[in-house]
């Protein structure tokens, strides 16, 4: 019999390597997914996870792991396919759990002001905001943002800005932490609440997330 596989989506920007300190779980499978897609023929989340659903093999049991963006994208794939379980980690299950900042910044038009220098700037200096790192995991995520498809960045701010999903599936385990300042604790509605974890929880608390995903999945 066949692993259960985990399909795992990163964060904006970020790659397989975010998930270094996620252990693995007996009985299951990793299958990391990447960020690739046609720009010209996708315009919002729920278009690129129409697109990503076709990576995923539905012909066996499988389940859905997603960070910050990442798991955007997985609260639109449950409403497309039937995964067993859904978790996101740092992220919103419906635009009604966005920063209410982000709906001015789309009235503002911020989308319209952005471009390669400016998004190079955000990305080489935002580490600190995002949370807490060690030398190594504050050097990786450099290396992830200086490979970075600049056109992807300016797709996902513009679909984040533009998302209009208003329901989320039942299936849905949200892991958020207190200290969150990219997506704040007090806009969403989690499932599992990780005290005094930030955006980058899935590094720094990765002790206590491993044991949640074991609960979780075991």
């Amino acid at each position: 019999m066949e692993n259960h596989k985990i399909y795992r989506i990163p964060g904006m920007g970020a790659d397989r390597r975010l998930y270094s300190e996620i252990q693995p779980i007996n009985g299951y499978e990793f299958v990391d997914l990447e960020w690739r897609f046609n720009y010209n023929n996708i315009k919002t989340l729920k278009d690129y996870a129409l697109e990503l659903s076709k990576e995923i093999d539905t012909s066996q049991p499988f389940s859905l792991m997603g960070v910050s963006m990442g798991g955007m994208i997985c609260s639109e794939l449950a409403d497309i396919l039937n995964p067993k379980k859904v978790v996101i980690i740092s992220s919103a299950k419906t635009n009604k759990e966005l920063l209410p900042h982000f709906k001015r910044l789309k009235f503002l038009g911020l989308t319209r002001l952005l471009n390669q220098e400016k998004i190079r700037y955000v990305l080489a200096n935002s580490s600190r905001f995002f949370g807490v790192m060690n030398k190594e995991q504050r050097k990786l995520f450099y290396e992830m943002a200086e490979g970075v498809d600049l056109d992807f960045i300016a797709w996902s701010i513009k679909a984040i800005l533009n998302w209009d999903k208003r329901t989320s599936s039942p299936k849905i385990i949200h892991i958020h932490g207190t200290r969150d300042f990219v997506l704040p604790f007090a806009s969403v509605n989690p499932s599992i609440i990780i005290e005094k974890g930030d955006h980058m929880m899935i590094w720094n608390k990765s002790k206590v997330i491993n044991e949640k995903l074991k609960d979780i999945f075991c």
